[in-house]
Parts: C-alpha cells; structure tokens; sequence
C-alpha cells in the first residue's frame, strides 16, 4: 500500500476514535445466520456464526471509516463557511440599514459598501474584506467562463462546406463502441438509427456493441422488452443466435470471493456476431456469456470491463505491430481477441495495417440511450483531421426527454450550463477534465513523426494508461480507489491520458447527442451519488496531475476551487438563503457587492441561451433555480457524501430475473414487431422463395468469410510469433530461447480449441502448415524443430475450424 492511503487511513481511524472493528458492528453490521425466528444462529460454543468472511466485513468497517473521515471533512467545511462568511459577517459586523442608506444598484452603492467596512472596527473589517475578495474572484471566473462560452458561440454555425468534406476529412475509420447492459428495444434502435444516419460515410463506420452479460431491463412492461439485451441487438440488426454458436475465453476484471474472504480473479467467456445492414452499415455484436462451470456466472463484469476488453486489444494488437527481431516482449492475444481481429479484418477495418489510411483511426464512446445529431461523427472527425495534436474530443449533451416530469425539467438547464459553460471554459485552455463516455471520440495513434522505420505513437491504448485502467476489481481496496475505478471510470480514463501525454482534449459544442435523463428521483439520487462521489475523488486525484499554468493561473487552481466548492455546497445554500431572507425581511442591509455577484453569477448563465434565441431554455432555467438549486446543493451532496461506501449503481441499471422464462415469448413478440414493420425493421416474410433461397446462399458465402476471417486471423498470430522467435535464434539469441518457444507452443497446444490433438494432415488446407515450415526451414538450419512447431500451429488452426460453427445470418433488416 502506498504511503499517502496509509496515511488517509490512519487519518480515518482518528476520526472514529481508534474504535477496534468490533465495537463499530452497530454502523456496519456483519451477516450473520439467521433460524426461522430472526435470531442468530450460535455453534456449541455459543459463538455467533457469521455468513460474511471477516476480511470482507473488514473492508466494509474500513470504508465506513473513510467515509465518516469525509463527512467530518465536509461538516468541518460547511461549519466554518457559514461561521467565517455568514453569521458573523452578516448578524455581527454589519450595521443596522437605517444607519448606512445604500444606493442599491448603483455605483455609488458599492462605494457606499466599501465606505461602511472601513468604518467597522478592525475583525469586522478584515471579515468583510476577504468576503469581497471571494466574490471578486467568483465574479472573474464567472467572467472568463462567460467569455470562453461567447467564444464557441461566435463559432456556433460552423459548416463544413462540400468542398471540405471530400476524402481528406471522411476517409478516416472510426469504430463506434457501445456498452451496453439492460437496455430495451426502444433505446437500442434509437442509437442504431442515430448512427445509421448519420452524414458520416457507413463504409467508413463500424458499429461495436458489447454487451455486458444477459441482462433484461426491467423498465418497460412491453413484452419485446422482457427479451435481454443480446437477444433485442440480434433482431434489430438482422443476426440468429442460439446456445451452440461459438464461446470463446477472454479476460476480465472480476473476482470471486472464497469462503475466508480472500478475492481470486477470474476470467470470460464471449461470443461475437458481425456482418453489414441492408443499408451498408457495419456491425459487430460482443456478447459476454459467463464462465462454462457456473451457471450463475452471466458474464456481467461492468462497463470499465467492457472498456477494458477493447483496450486490451488495441495495445496488444498496436504493440505486437510495432516489434522486430529486436524486441523479445511478444504479447499474445486470447481466443476472443484473435476472433475479434480475424473479425475487423474481414471487414476491412484493420487495427493495424503497413498503410496507415487503411487501418481504424479513432474509437468513438457512445452509451446505449443516446442518440447523434446528423452531423455528429462528422463535426468530431473534422476536428481530429484539422488539429493533429487533439487526442480526444467531446461534444454537447442534450436531455432527450426534457418534459417527462418535474425531474428532467430541472435538468435541461443544468446540463446546458455544465457544457456551455465549464468545458468550453475548460477546452479553451486545452484540458477538458472529463470526457464523457456517452460521447466521446479518442485518437488511437499519433503518425505525424511516422516514418519507414518509425512507426507511429499509439496514445488510446499505451501502456501507460493501459497498465492503470486495467486494474482487477480484486487489488482495489481504497474508498478512494474504488470511487475511481468503480464510480469514475470515464473521468479516470481521461485522467491518465491527460497525465500521460501533452496533447490536447476539446469540447466540440456542433457535435450534439440527446441522452434520455432519469424521470423519477431516486433513479436520479442514485445516478448524483456516483457521479458527485466520483467527481470529488477524481478531483483530489487530479491535484497531483500536472494541468499547466502557475498559481492562480492554472487549471489546478480552478480544480481546487471547485473541489471547495463541492463541499459547501449545502452551506452556501443556506448562506444564500439568509442573504434572500435578509433582503425581503428588510432586517439588515445587503452588501451591494453581494446582490452584484449573484446577478452577475445567474446572468452569465442565460446569456448563451439569449444569444442562441432558444427562449424556452428560460423556462428552464427558472425550473432549475426554482426546484433543482435546492436539489442539487443540498439533498444530492449529503445523500452523496453520507453514502461514500456505496459503489452500487443502485436503481440506475435495474434488472428483472424473467430472462430465461420469457425468452420465447421475447422472441415472437419481436418477430412480429418486424412482421408488422416494428422497430426491428421489415420483415421477409412476403418474400419470395427465389429471394429466400438467394438470400441463404448469401448467409452461407458470409459463414464461409466469417470461419475463413477468424482461421487466418489464428494462424497469423501463430506464425507471426514463430517468425519472430525464429529471427531471434538467427541473430544474437543463444539457442536455450527455442526452450521458452516450446513452452510458449505447448500452451498453445493445451488450449481448448487445439486440445492438442488435431494433426496437420486434417486440415483443409494443410500447405498452409508446410509452406510455412519450407519457409522458416530456409532461415534456420533445425528442420525437425521446424517441422515440429509448424505442425503444433496447424493443430491449432484446425482446432480453431473445428470449433467455429458460427451463427447463420438472416437477410438483414433494417431498423426502424
């Protein structure tokens, strides 16, 4: 454990008064076997017996401590604000208002002000002044926002005329990668047509689901979304799939919990589907599926995992691209990544290619509820073509259902003011803090110093961020660590690239996307908890990241005010309230200076609307002070910060358990949604039989392109690590390596497509062994050893045939 989480732990137990474990089992209960009475359960020797390993409930025992440690921190805050700044500047130091006539409003009002703290004796005096000193530096970063707004106003109606839209700036591919978990049929074909549609060349786009387990939201009571998630994406893309389509293994990062408490990390299982819409647009279907001996393992591992699983490949696949008989740090891929490559490579969106046009140059991060603009994917690639030293970029959310209820009404604004305001402030000055994962498009590699033999810089997928991202849930122990990982895992992510490389990260205001908001307040106090949780502790992370700037003009000096400002949120409320009371009661005078600065504070605010003449965001924005102020600077932060030891995404992503009992009835509602022209998408049933039989033939070309994409992609990654072994025994390699190429080989050979058993002659085309035997026979002079180890990757590549029965593809169908 590193010294600072010793030293915040240490810190936690002083905060609780050094109280062992045991005498903090009334706040943290531990779970305890229960008989038919309620009571506990004890052995012989009247002992409690305890259902939770004692490691676990002492990792819950040390979160709480941290957590309190926090709320102490935030009651400390709040306290000393309201006493510093409100009770004693207002009801103590300031005079009675018959004594000072202040000309509100006015100029002279504020000379009036500073006249009447001069007057006040020296406590009151320096109270006062440092008061205004507060505001005065509120008023100019409110200011500098205001501007920095004013500045992507003045750009607002960029066009990207014909002339610049040709091949320079829509020839570059982009995969668009979508997590999802519990959606419905209703938000998924949503986000299918969006991208569908969107003015972006289709050829030039790949659509990338990974679906997070078999999950069935449990948000709707229409029948087609009693269907998971894998089942809906199959309908509505135009896929069949049944329990014998293929499995292949994969990483993860899970963990199970042994009966003594310690966590093992554990593996995946997943299945892939691709192919291309009827009207041209690629797609490609990761279905995570579970481990094969738990049937209660449903492959659900989080979004982060999801994340990770792409990222993973991309620095495996861009690592391996880059090594020459030099380099001895080959990375191997796992069964589900080969496929994935064999995949994209077929498709002819090549992770890595020798030319540079040809292969996949930015992954674009869009949730499974949000729907693209027209223009979206095109505003962010001209972006990216235009300023080489972007890394990553993200536009403007809009809430999509703004007049469901009371809830989303007093949103729309606060989501208008976090974008318009903060990251377009935070992209003039280059670092945008928080890229979200809804929308968000990165750069997977640098070429501008690219060259024959320098290859270019991978930045998505460095090690660097790699290494970090890519953390089981098992090594992460810290209230803070898990807040991050768990919680935070978009604001983490664009942490470590922000630390990692000096480039830049912007705010695209003419990229817009509509995401749907939650329309009942728990499912909203749910959502808050995680994102203020994660927030404030990405925010102390932040502080030991080099931003740029010095002192006060710096982006960590901004950091450290908004970290302050998360806080006292419920205080400077209540200080705001008493400065309201204070004015309509007319019990005591108001510093003009005060009644300046809110003014200015809300003016700054709606005068992007003005300008833009959306005159119904003034609705609501008087929503939102009205309602969402007290919600969002009061309820939401001690909900948040009292419930720290919470890593639960809660009624966020709700789930119902009729999977598997409704799967039938799943399926025929969503056939004949596409029968009646549903949001599946036509159906072909009114086909004719000559169409039918056409059509099958064409699903069989596609299965024989499919099991050819994924053989070659696997005997690719044999024989390409087999050249370079083979290159290294030439050169300066003592012969004792050709020891770990057989240990590396007789892994290979264990695996569960190989099973070790297949020989070379079985295979379809088995000169593809001998060929390549001839040809490294010609580079070393160990024929038996060659022979030997080509056979070995035939075995491999047969078994990888034997075991690749995919999935027949339907006529595809276009949703709706």
């Amino acid at each position: 454990m590193s010294e600072p989480n010793k030293t915040w732990r240490s810190f936690a137990r002083l905060c609780t008064i050094f109280r062992p474990d045991e005498q903090l089992a009334f706040v943290v209960p531990r779970g305890t076997q229960k008989d038919d009475q309620g009571n506990n359960v004890e052995d012989k020797d009247g002992h409690v017996i305890f259902t939770e390993p004692e490691l676990v409930w002492k990792e819950r025992v040390q979160a709480w401590r941290e957590k309190f440690a926090l709320c102490v921190i935030m009651l400390v805050a709040n306290l000393g604000f309201l006493g510093f700044g409100g009770l004693i500047a207002i009801l103590g130091c300031t005079p009675p208002k018959e004594e000072t006539d202040l000309q509100w409003y006015a100029w002279e009002g504020v000379t009036a002000s500073m006249e009447q703290i001069r007057s006040q004796d020296n406590p009151c005096k320096a109270l006062n002044m440092t008061m205004v000193a507060i505001m005065l530096t509120i008023v100019a970063i409110l200011g500098i926002q205001c501007l920095c707004s004013l500045i992507y106003l003045l750009r607002f109606g960029r066009t990207i005329c014909k002339a610049k839209r040709g091949d320079q700036y829509q020839d570059a591919k982009v995969i668009v990668t979508i997590p999802c978990y519990n959606e419905g049929t209703e938000e998924l074909t949503k986000t299918i047509n969006s991208v569908r549609d969107e003015s972006y060349p289709n050829e030039k786009k790949l659509l990338l689901f990974i679906a997070d387990g078999n999950k069935t939201g449990a948000n709707s009571d229409k029948a087609p979304n009693y269907a998971t998630t894998p089942v809906i994406l199959s309908h509505l893309l135009g896929y069949d799939k049944s329990d014998h389509d293929p499995v292949y293994n994969c990483d993860s990062t899970g963990y199970e919990t042994a009966d003594n408490g310690e966590k093992t990390p554990i593996g995946n299982r997943a299945k892939i589907y691709y192919g291309t819409t009827e009207e041209g647009l690629n797609f490609m279907v990761i279905e995570k599926c579970g481990r094969a001996f738990n049937a209660d393992d449903v492959g659900n591992r989080g979004k982060r995992d999801s994340q990770i699983l792409l990222l993973q490949l991309l620095n495996r696949v861009m690592h391996n691209h880059t090594l020459d008989k030099h380099r001895t740090d080959y990375r191997d891929l796992n069964e589900l990544e080969i496929a994935i490559e064999g995949a994209l490579r077929g498709m002819d969106f090549p992770l890595t290619s020798n030319n540079m046009s040809d292969q996949v140059k930015y992954l674009m991060a869009v949730d499974a509820d949000t729907r693209l603009s027209k223009d979206s994917i095109t505003q962010m690639v001209y972006s990216m073509e235009t300023k080489p030293k972007t890394l990553a970029l993200c536009g403007e959310t809009k809430v999509d259902n703004k007049d469901d209820s009371w809830v989303t009404k007093m949103q729309v604004f606060e989501y208008y003011t976090n974008h318009g305001l903060k990251k377009a402030f935070e992209s003039v000055f280059g670092t945008v803090t928080c890229l979200p994962g809804c929308f968000t498009m990165y750069r997977l590699f640098d070429a501008r110093d690219a060259s024959a033999s320098q290859p270019p810089v991978t930045l998505f997928a460095c090690d660097y961020v790699y290494d970090r991202y890519a953390r089981n849930d098992a090594v992460i122990e810290t209230l803070h660590d898990k807040n991050l990982y768990k919680l935070g895992e978009d604001r983490m992510l664009t942490t470590l690239l922000i630390q990692k490389w000096n480039m830049n990260l912007k705010y695209v205001p003419e990229a817009h996307c509509y995401t749907i908001v939650p329309d009942e307040f728990m499912v909203l106090l749910s959502q808050r908890r995680r994102w203020i949780n994660s927030t404030f502790h990405n925010m102390l992370y932040l502080l030991s990241v080099n931003l740029g700037g010095i002192c006060c003009f710096s982006m960590k000096f901004i950091l450290v005010l908004d970290m302050i400002g998360t806080l006292i949120l419920p205080s400077s409320l209540l200080y705001l309230g008493m400065i309201l009371y204070d004015s309509i009661m007319d019990h005591n005078s108001v510093s003009t200076y005060t009644l300046l600065v809110l003014g200015f504070s809300v003016f700054v605010q709606i005068i992007g609307p003005l300008l833009r003449l959306k005159i119904k965001y003034l609705w609501y924005a008087f929503v939102f002070y009205l309602i969402g102020v007290p919600v969002f600077y009061f309820v939401l932060p001690l909900y948040s910060f009292w419930n720290l030891d919470d890593f639960s995404w809660g009624t966020t992503r709700v789930t119902t358990e009729n999977a598997n009992t409704n799967e039938a009835i799943a399926a025929d509602a969503l056939d004949e949604e596409q029968g009646s022209g549903g949001a599946a998408g036509t159906s072909s049933t009114d086909a004719s039989e000559e169409d039918k039989a056409e059509k099958s033939d064409e699903a069989s070309f596609a299965d024989d392109d499919r099991a050819t994409n994924f053989a070659e992609a696997l005997e690719e990654h044999f024989l390409k690590k087999l050249m370079l072994e083979k290159e290294r025994a030439s050169g300066s390699f003592i012969a004792s390596k050709h020891n770990e190429v057989d240990r590396l080989v007789a892994a290979d050979v264990d695996e569960e497509q190989g099973q070790g058993s297949c020989k070379a002659e079985e295979l379809d085309h088995s000169g593809i062994a001998e060929d390549g035997a001839d040809a490294d026979a010609e580079k070393t002079h160990q024929s038996n050893v060659d022979q030997r180890e080509m056979l070995t990757v035939g075995a491999n590549i047969k078994g990888a045939r034997s075991i690749f029965q995919v999935a027949k593809l339907k006529s595809p169908t276009k949703p709706k």
